[in-house]
């Protein structure tokens, strides 16, 4: 048995004392793969001092080991006091050193450039190490984040890698080179006394068909169009007219315009210089459709007639420099607005403007040449010549099947679904990706105890064998429970022969039923005065049966959850009566917090406040306006904060939604995947993880944006077809998607108007819905 020496440092002293007033059965060390790490034990008051200055944050050191408590447990009963301490790891201090820089951007990176970046230099004392080999893995915005997040970081990029410190050296294992086989057994009667296991094969996957995912094709062909001047043309600044234009001025490619994306202009500027004037004057007359804000534009007016949307940006440095509101009508010539900045920027589409404005930089006939527009005014019908985009779908590779043939021949054939993967393009990267999610053997994991109380190996390999069943096979310990002073407790393990990614799931599950026999029927025998042997093994059996489906009990059958409808809505729904709402079959109601960080949602506070008093289920969202990483975090704390000043201490959201549909980070396409990276680790520093954020994605840049749809909790995305308000004549997104937009001319009671309207969540989104 080992020395009672167990000792102990008070906070912020110097000094180490030993404790002697320890219930010493119930000193116990669990350590689990990758997961736990700590002490437990039950002390009593002895009437010393030493007693009375227990306190969480002190240190335990037992077995050359620190360990920091964390949680005490205070029981006066009987005239006496006891505290229940739990102490873990002094590793775990690593959720106190935040690494505030990012290093940003997808790079590539080894398990010891991520440490270093964390750990170098670092004032808490802490080193590291790397045991084994690892393959260089891509990494996007590194940093932000503490040193806990970078362990999970590293665990969850190199499935390979075992996390096991000794005291402040932080060191990474390969597994290979964790596990080591070291001649021992468990042989059950002679080294185990009980053998807990699950032996599946409903688990082994030896096949599985994979399908090409598809792409769109596009080409292109000219068109001719005839343009109806219902109304004359005008100039911005009559008194100047047409004025003089520098090339980066001009629409289209031209010299001077060299430092915007693909060298294109999608408009034509007004400069103060060369087109001097506060006052801009519509050049076509029409409707006012839109007034609002966004990123790149400023704030900016759209007006609509004659089939053309023209856009007045750039211009006015606030709200109230644009004299016109949505609604209002203007005719070539009126005052719209009074500019404010050194150019007015005019564009000039056919498209719907939130579609066109996602092709700021591409030329291909979504935008036209407002000069050439205001020049012809007024002369009637002329014809131009546009460019049409006709688009199909082809697959990267032929769909193939995967299978290993030894297993097959083992076990036979155990297929699984079809698997698909937007992100692989080659074949050979297909099928290894596919070969990676077989499980060519059954799975076995359980539990076990010691016929001893020794403390296990740490990274055991050990032969298992029960002779009477005649099982002979391998496993690895990945966790156990010790108790180093009372050689009546056997020492618990936890078996597998799995990864450990696999094998958490179940090994815990196993080891937390073994514990709850355990420590029910400890309990009814002490309460029962210890005669109750025959009760202890029912119950035992009772409860072994469940762990191995023996029970000839079925249990009850979840009922499916129903869902209605999916709305999404803003100010733009004006005032909503929340209770008709909810009463019209209305699952979740995903609203809208704010338009970058600039634009707050005028009815957000009101309809998040309402929605909840009505019992509804509810999101939110903000739309992503951001410039920089820097400006994104900024977006997102902007966007939690505003949704917690109105939501703090009642309902949380289900899901934090980000819009992603135009292109932002100062009109640079290859900086969005970083933008939104850096807004999604602020939510997550915030406390809202991965698996609570939504992305909203426009299909048609879902793949320029190549942002990483991996990461977060579901993919949102907008097809709308015919957009009449019904899914049967919608149009499915062409990229993979957990929640289809299928309409913006939706109709729900208690909405004055149209409503966005979503359909067809999968799985993983009604996870989310019914989870909350």
């Amino acid at each position: 048995m080992n020395e009672r020496i167990v000792k102990f440092k008070p906070r912020n002293q110097d000094k180490v004392f030993i404790l002697n007033n320890i219930l010493w059965n119930s000193f116990n060390i669990q350590w689990a793969e990758n997961d736990t790490y700590q002490l437990s034990f039950t002390v009593y008051d002895d009437g010393s001092d030493l007693f009375k200055i227990i306190a969480v944050e002190s240190s335990i050191f037992f077995d050359g080991q620190e360990y920091i408590i964390k949680t005490l447990a205070v029981d006066y009963a009987a005239g006496v006091s006891t505290i229940q301490i739990t102490a873990t790891h002094v590793s775990n201090e690593l959720a106190n050193l935040w690494k505030y820089e990012v290093n940003s951007g997808e790079k590539t990176y080894t398990v010891n450039d991520v440490l270093a970046f964390y750990l170098n230099e670092n004032n808490k004392g802490f080193s590291y190490q790397v045991i084994g080999n690892f393959d260089n893995q891509q990494i996007t915005d590194l940093g932000n984040t503490n040193g806990k997040d970078m362990i999970s970081k590293i665990l969850s990029t190199w499935e390979n890698a075992i996390f096991y410190p000794d005291n402040r050296n932080i060191r990474i294992y390969n597994k290979k080179d964790f596990y080591q086989n070291k001649g021992k057994r468990l042989d059950y009667l002679h080294d185990t006394s009980e053998v807990q296991l699950n032996i599946d094969s409903t688990g082994i996957i030896n096949k599985i068909r994979a399908i090409g995912t598809e792409h769109e094709v596009t080409t292109t062909k000219e068109i001719t169009v005839t343009d109806s001047n219902g109304d004359s043309w005008g100039w911005p600044f009559p008194n100047v007219g047409e004025g003089n234009f520098m090339g980066g001025q001009l629409f289209g490619v031209n010299a001077g315009g060299e430092f915007r994306p693909n060298g294109f202009h999608d408009g034509l500027d007004f400069g103060s210089v060369d087109h001097p004037g506060s006052a801009v004057h519509a050049v076509h007359g029409g409707k006012v459709i839109i007034k609002s804000y966004m990123g790149g534009l400023g704030n900016y007016v759209v007006v609509h007639s004659d089939g053309y949307n023209i856009v007045y940006q750039e211009a006015f440095s606030s709200a109230g420099k644009i004299t016109v509101n949505v609604g209002d009508t203007v005719k070539t010539g009126d005052v719209i607005g009074y500019r404010d900045t050194d150019h007015l920027h005019v564009g000039v589409t056919r498209q719907d403007f939130n579609i066109a404005v996602g092709k700021s930089f591409t030329n291909d006939g979504t935008w036209l040449n407002p000069l050439d527009l205001i020049k012809s005014g007024g002369t009637g019908p002329t014809t131009h010549t546009e460019t049409e985009e006709e688009t199909h779908t082809e697959k990267y590779f032929d769909d193939f099947m995967v299978e290993d043939k030894d297993s097959i021949a083992k076990w036979g054939e155990h297929p699984a679904a079809d698997m698909s993967d937007d992100r692989f393009h080659d074949k050979n990267a297909m099928e290894a990706y596919v070969r990676s999610k077989f499980q060519l053997e059954p799975l076995i994991s359980g539990t076990a105890n010691e016929s001893s109380n020794i403390k296990p190996d740490i990274g055991e390999i050990r032969r298992l064998e029960v002779k009477t069943v005649k099982l002979v096979t391998e496993v690895i310990i990945v966790g156990f429970t010790w108790y180093p002073f009372d050689p009546t407790q056997q020492t618990q393990l936890t078996l597998n022969n799995l990864p450990y990614s696999i094998l958490r799931n179940n090994t815990n599950i196993l080891q937390k039923m073994n514990e709850i026999s355990t420590s029910v029927t400890k309990t009814i025998s002490k309460l029962n005065g210890g005669n109750m042997q025959e009760l202890e093994e029912t119950l035992k059996k009772y409860i072994d049966d469940k762990l191995n489906n023996n029970t000839p009990t079925t249990p009850d059958t979840p009922k499916p959850q129903h869902i209605g409808k999916i709305i999404d809505v803003s100010e733009w729904q004006g005032v909503i009566d929340w209770p008709s709402v909810i009463a019209d079959d209305v699952t979740l109601s995903i609203i809208r917090v704010q338009h970058g960080s600039d634009h707050q949602d005028l009815k957000y506070m009101e309809n998040l406040q309402q929605c909840i008093s009505a019992g509804g289920k509810y999101a939110v969202y903000a739309y992503f306006a951001a410039t920089s990483t820097s400006d994104a975090q900024q977006e997102a704390r902007d966007f939690y904060n505003r949704t917690q000043k109105v939501v703090a201490g009642k309902q949380q959201p289900i899901f934090y939604a980000i819009d992603v549909e135009s292109i932002e980070m100062s009109g640079d396409v290859t900086q969005m995947r970083a933008g939104v990276e850096a807004y999604m680790s602020q939510l997550n520093a915030l406390g809202v993880p991965d698996n609570k954020i939504v992305l909203y994605i426009t299909n048609h840049l879902y793949d320029k944006f190549n942002l990483n749809v991996a990461r977060p909790g579901a993919i949102w995305i907008p097809s709308y077809g015919q957009n009449d308000g019904t899914l049967a004549n919608s149009l499915k997104p062409t990229h993979p998607y957990d929640l289809h937009q299928f309409t913006s001319k939706g109709s729900v009671k208690g909405i004055s108007g149209n409503v966005d309207m979503s359909a067809e969540p999968s799985e993983k989104f009604k996870e989310l819905i019914f989870s909350a």
